[in-house]
């Protein structure tokens, strides 16, 4: 199947499409037409045709269909003659022949933009059973497939998509609400309008707007509350704004299915919903996971789906009680240091009401015996045991622990935020989630994931177990047909493709055949290298205790090398007094040198401080390359040849050496990758990092770096004109050219950001071009890369749900409606269900067919250097990935450009 459209859709540039030839022929009929531009704009209430040259403005705010119909409906309200606004009447037909057959109709002498905000007041108050009709205004989905042929192979896939279907004739009917007098609390509104429920019907509201699900009898109704403060009489006015398709509201199903999940019985936790009664237990670790749903709908290019993701919630079974009487054994002199040191910031859930708070302080000297004011009768004052005994009916056993304390932001009903303090019982709070020392222990990890990491075939029976348990809720099934929606009854299955596996090139003419898993691990330290420029001149540092096992490191790679293509002659061996961190710096500075090329340090235990001290001198104060190796992981004989070469592979990448190769068919092309780091929560005095990355020859074997340090979580990048430029010189110094062809890999990216992104980053890219010449236009992509995403893709294979194959594309029925995207899977994973990466293109004017830019794609997963198989992410993104890390984490300055064409970073 060939590519649907290659033309370059919405924000990626190109001719123009989509309605944009009609938008502009509605724009210049409306500036001849207009008329002089101090004519005076009467009120609404008189409804008088506006000036023609209102409607310039209203130009600039769509491109799509759905726009040009509302612009064509304004110019042409005073030429037809039903009402304006009316919700239910039925409207033309959205083809591209229906907008012009409208358009001619369009007077050119005069223009009526139609009522817009309080002009719907004037609307016929008579019109009543208005018919429901099903709303028209759908603009065709970009889609953009690969081809199929020789070199895919056709498979059936499912998705944790659930199809959505609509009763037809449905809509959104939304109302603007109006009180007089007017009220700036929101939750006072909230309480006036549910004084109306049983009049309005299925409601979902916001504060301001109101959307029903069917509309009500007249365009203007008002009601009338009482204020539940003082009795005084409220008015209230619901205007008809419009009518829209379920499909353009997916916000309202948030709230929508919110209600769903509450009427399972099921537990919220932050945006996630868990069964507290389908809890496993690991007793071993007094843990137990509670199993829930992660949803999300939208309207995707195969129509309205929910996406259902299965996950899980670590929640503990001891208490926080118990937690700080651990902490009071171990060390009973400094116990309330290490207490708020491990607590505070930390979420605890409280069983009795299910809800998770925000542990902000301890309370060291108050107890459960603290009294506190009821609301009901502020003159009375009860205990905290009382008021728990009385509306809970728990009994508090330890009447001397200290109080958990959070703050809660809180809205009065005049609108006001306020603070407000919240005390928490500690033997009444859970704690939640997994420590720091619980996630580096290998035992209770592996514990987990036999219950996290479920399969294929256990994730579609849990997207089917959720469809039956909908269907079987009466209250659930009530409040989707309210909306006129219902469940299909399996996950969707689409047809997918297969890409064929890359061979891999390696030295002297040795290749590896690819295998459909991927993976050349066996291949890559019995094949040699492709490029080595050898090692002469280096250092082995390492403590006296580890002795034994740096010469039996030294020895081995000397014996391991060859083999690989790589000479290794012998180092310069220094054994160091002490593991001090000031003895190993004072050692590198005595021994670096120009001639030297890369310093190996053999650390005793891994410590950020030292790795962070030594990391910081040898990339920054003192360039040269260096590899830190922790003594554990050479200190086992049966692992050291297989740990050695690995190293030793390592090693020939920071020396500026390649390891393996692709075929590339596209010439004097550049790809790029970028990627942030944010610094966590004990980093707050340092800034976000922005890696860039990007290729040097064809191949894709020689990387170019640069870093950025910009504002604590900042995500958009403020340099990149300065990155990209200086990339771009790096090329032309291999090249003799600058590339005519640039591709870039956007990783960090979420939903929100992409129309940001887009708008801020491109443009800094495309001024970058002037910069290097006047008439230097090279074409540009840019493609962004989502790796925490809730899709999933099972491979229907041999009658049973297995992950999908490495190289798997799915591209249509899934996809984003209103983006060019595509989702690939590029790993071999063996354990658990494999994730799929989600690539979004927000820019493109290379003209690169689809099905190209989806093998480019997968080709750049194989070529990162730190693991014989494919990654995640195109290796531009990886490198990008590490090096922002290392920067953020340790270095925390920008390294020396002495650096920036090899892969010191590994």
């Amino acid at each position: 199947m060939a590519d649907k459209r290659e033309t370059p859709p919405y924000g990626r540039g190109g001719p123009m499409g989509r309605g944009e030839s009609l938008l502009a022929m509605l724009k210049k009929q409306n500036e001849q037409s207009a008329g002089p531009s101090n004519v005076p704009t009467q009120s609404a209430a008189s409804s008088p045709p506006a000036p023609p040259a209102a409607l310039t403005p209203a130009l600039n705010l769509g491109r799509g269909r759905a726009s040009l119909l509302g612009l064509i409906k304004q110019s042409s309200e005073k030429v037809t003659s039903s009402p304006a606004n009316v919700p239910g009447q039925p409207t033309q037909a959205l083809g591209r022949a229906s907008l012009l057959d409208l358009l001619k109709k369009t007077p050119s002498s005069t223009s009526h933009p139609g009522p817009s905000g309080d002009a719907v007041e004037v609307a016929s108050s008579t019109l009543s059973n208005l018919k429901v009709t099903e709303s028209v205004t759908i603009s065709e989905p970009i889609s953009r497939q690969g081809a199929s042929g020789n070199h895919c192979i056709d498979v059936q896939v499912q998705a944790n998509y659930i199809r959505l279907k609509v009763d037809p004739g449905r809509g959104v009917f939304e109302y603007a609400v109006k009180y007089m007098p007017d009220l700036d609390s929101r939750p006072l509104r909230f309480r006036l309008l549910n004084q109306h429920a049983n009049a309005l019907g299925t409601k979902i509201f916001d504060g301001t707007t109101l959307s029903l699900s069917r509309p009500l009898d007249q365009p203007r109704t008002e009601l009338q509350s009482e204020h539940p403060l003082d009795g005084t009489v409220v008015k209230l006015s619901i205007i008809y704004k419009k009518q829209r398709r379920l499909g353009e509201v997916p916000g309202l199903y948030n709230v929508l299915f919110r209600r769903v999940m509450h009427a399972l019985d099921l537990v919220k936790i932050g945006r996630q919903h868990f069964s507290s009664k389908a809890a496993l237990l690991i007793p071993q670790h007094r843990l137990e996971l509670w199993p829930g749903y992660v949803t999300a709908i939208d309207e995707y290019e195969g129509g309205l789906q929910l996406c259902l993701h299965s996950t899980h919630r670590v929640l503990r079974t001891d208490t926080v009680r118990d937690y700080i009487n651990d902490f009071y054994k171990k060390d009973g002199a400094h116990f309330k240091d290490n207490v708020l040191k491990e607590l505070i910031g930390m979420s605890v859930l409280t069983r009795y009401n299910n809800k998770v708070y925000r542990i902000d302080d301890i309370a060291w000297n108050d107890t459960p015996l603290k009294q506190f004011s009821m609301k009901q009768d502020p003159n009375k004052k009860i205990t905290l045991v009382e008021y728990y005994k009385s509306h809970w009916n728990i009994a508090i056993k330890d009447v001397a622990q200290p109080l958990l304390v959070h703050t809660a932001k809180v809205r009065l009903p005049s609108g006001e935020q306020i603070e407000q303090t919240i005390n928490l019982i500690p033997e009444l709070c859970y704690m939640s989630g997994l420590t720091e020392p619980m996630k580096r222990d290998f035992k209770i990890m592996k514990d987990i994931a036999q219950v996290t990491r479920t399969t294929p075939e256990h994730r579609v029976g849990v997207a089917r177990r959720f469809i039956e348990e909908v269907k079987k809720n009466e209250v659930a099934q009530n409040l989707l047909a309210s909306w006129g929606l219902n469940l299909e009854d399996d996950v969707v299955t689409i047809p997918g493709r297969v890409l064929n596996p890359e061979t891999i090139l390696f030295g002297k003419g040795k290749v590896h055949e690819g295998q459909q898993n991927a993976d050349w691990n066996t291949a890559v330290c019995r094949l040699p290298m492709l490029t080595t420029p050898g090692l002469k001149n280096w250092c082995l540092l390492f403590c006296r205790r580890d002795v034994k096992c740096a010469e039996d490191f030294h020895t081995t790679i000397s014996r391991v090398g060859p083999t690989m293509g790589m000479d290794i002659a012998r180092a310069k061996l220094i054994e160091l007094k002490d593991d001090r961190t000031e003895t190993y710096l004072n050692e590198l500075k005595a021994n670096i040198n120009p001639r030297m090329e890369i310093m190996v340090i053999i650390f005793p235990t891994s410590r950020d401080d030292r790795y962070a001290a030594v990391k910081k001198l040898c990339c920054v104060e003192m360039p040269i390359a260096s590899q830190v190796i922790i003594a554990k992981t050479i200190n086992r004989p049966d692992r050291i040849k297989s740990v050695t070469q690995k190293i030793a592979l390592q090693i020939n990448c920071k020396l500026g050496g390649t390891l393996w190769a692709l075929k590339n068919p596209m010439d004097n092309l550049m790809v790029c990758g970028i990627d942030t780091h944010h610094p966590g929560t004990d980093r707050n005095s340092h800034g976000s990092v922005a890696a860039f990355v990007a290729s040097l020859d064809k191949p894709f074997t020689r990387w170019f770096s640069k870093v950025c340090l910009q504002r604590p979580n900042q995500e958009l990048l403020d340099s990149l004109k300065v990155c990209l430029i200086t990339a771009l010189k790096a090329y032309f110094k291999v090249n003799s050219r600058f590339p005519d062809r640039i591709i870039i890999y956007r990783d960090g990216v979420g939903d929100g950001q992409l129309v940001t992104i887009r708008d801020y980053e491109v443009k800094q890219l495309e001024d970058s071009f002037s910069l290097i010449s006047a008439d230097y236009k090279p074409r540009l992509c840019v493609v962004i890369v989502q790796k925490q995403i809730n899709t999933r893709i099972f491979g229907k294979m041999r009658n049973r749900l297995e992950n999908p194959l490495p190289g798997t594309i799915v591209d249509h029925s899934i996809t984003r409606r209103t983006w060019y995207d595509f989702f690939l899977v590029s790993q071999n994973v063996r354990q658990g269900t494999v994730s799929p990466t989600h690539y979004l293109v927000i820019y493109d004017t290379t003209e690169i067919k689809t099905d190209h830019l989806q093998r480019m794609t997968f080709k750049l997963c194989h070529l990162y250097y730190n693991w014989p198989g494919t990654v995640r992410v195109p290796a531009p993104c990886q490198y990008a990935h590490k090096l922002a890390f290392l920067v953020g984490q340790s270095i925390q300055r920008e390294p020396n450009q002495q650096l920036a064409d090899k892969l010191y970073f590994l």
